[in-house]
């Protein structure tokens, strides 16, 4: 019994502790994106991003199931023309991220069982946000040892909005962390912008997509 549980623990471990020793920072500088459309009623409504970078760093902890980039975006809207009454023009913008497989819950022998829960959390800080994955224990006892794995999951996180009073608007973040944990597989982040507006006649909505960054 002991041995098949070392067997086990040494299996398991060396999935979920991968180191990340190889690593380094990695600085991207990624394409702008840019697209115009016309409402119903005539308005010409532009969502475009720009000057975005990821930069790609060892993780603090050096565990393989913790990606960590410092990105920057900025995101605009604008709206020029003609139309109907317009009562309200925004842009938002932020991350998607994806992880290919995420740990879910992990049995050590007959002692502890950590639950892992996935979840947003966006921590104001100075200068920048800081954007992530939240892992939240829950310890129970349990007879064996075992990890449970779930199909990866694409997640929203946004990073701001902001309204069109005028012809445009902007979004910009600097250096923003954005973190993830508990994922061992291949992971990757997207960045959108999206661009709704609402008039007398018409809802409309304009997105672009940054290239996708793996981690």
């Amino acid at each position: 019994m002991k041995i098949k549980f070392w067997f086990a623990a040494v299996a398991v471990l060396s999935v979920v502790g991968v180191s990340a020793g190889t690593a380094r920072a990695d600085m991207l500088t990624l394409p702008p994106h840019e697209q115009t459309i016309s409402t119903p009623d005539g308005w010409r409504v532009t969502v475009g991003h720009h000057a975005e970078t990821a930069n790609r760093v060892l993780p603090l902890n050096s565990i393989g199931t913790t990606r960590e980039v410092f990105v920057t975006n900025q995101a605009y809207g604008k709206i020029a023309g003609t139309g109907s009454d317009l009562q309200g023009a925004v842009v938002k913008t932020g991350y998607h991220l994806g992880c290919g497989m995420n740990i879910t819950d992990i049995t050590v022998g007959a002692t502890v069982s950590v639950g892992i829960s996935p979840g947003i959390v966006i921590e104001p800080s100075i200068p920048t946000p800081t954007v992530g994955a939240n892992i939240g224990p829950n310890a129970s006892v349990a007879p064996s040892f075992s990890v449970s794995l779930t199909p990866g999951q694409v997640v929203d996180l946004p990073l701001g909005e902001k309204a069109i009073q005028g012809s445009e608007a902007f979004v910009t973040h600097r250096d923003a962390h954005v973190k993830i944990d508990g994922c061992i597989a291949p992971a990757s982040i997207r960045s959108y912008t999206i661009v709704a507006v609402k008039s007398d006649v018409a809802d409309d909505s304009v997105a672009v997509y940054g290239d996708p960054v793996a981690l």
